[in-house]
């Protein structure tokens, strides 16, 4: 499956429009239309963002949580089914989706001046979840910008 959060902040799914999203970098947040669902995704854990959550109704259905402060590895958990995502390399742009240390997808940028992401499984992915594994992927590579960013400008 290939998941791409595309122009005008839609997201395809294999060439068909499956949801519509905003979102906010500076809070970290996004609703996502899928379907008649109305998702909020949101950082929270205090000052080190440390968890991302999706909510339908106020009720949580997924959860991505970092397992360390200085790590970039997410384990996401959506109904009993968890996930890892992880960079796919120790410079890489990319990160790696494993299901029980089995890799089952890539996410990336979808460009190189974009900061929107698009992720392939080689299985199936329910559609909530692929949106929400975009949020995770999209979050994480910002960070990762950010950080960079930062500690180049610390060196000038």
């Amino acid at each position: 499956m290939d998941f791409d959060w595309a122009r005008g902040d839609v997201i395809v799914v294999d060439g068909t429009e499956v949801a519509h999203a905003e979102r906010s970098w500076l809070r970290q947040r996004a609703e996502v239309q899928i379907g008649p669902e109305l998702w909020h995704y949101r950082a929270e854990g205090g000052w080190t963002r440390s968890a991302l959550v999706a909510e339908v109704d106020g009720v949580t259905r997924l959860s991505a949580r970092r397992s360390g402060l200085f790590t970039t590895t997410w384990t996401v958990d959506a109904a009993g089914d968890q996930l890892e995502v992880a960079s796919a390399g120790f410079f890489g742009t990319r990160l790696v989706v494993r299901r029980a240390g089995t890799p089952i997808g890539e996410v990336g940028r979808s460009g190189i001046f974009t900061t929107r992401t698009r992720l392939q499984t080689t299985v199936d992915v329910d559609v909530s979840l692929g949106c929400f594994l975009l949020w995770v992927a999209y979050v994480e590579l910002n960070r990762r910008q950010s950080s960079a960013g930062s500690s180049s400008a610390a060196v000038s």
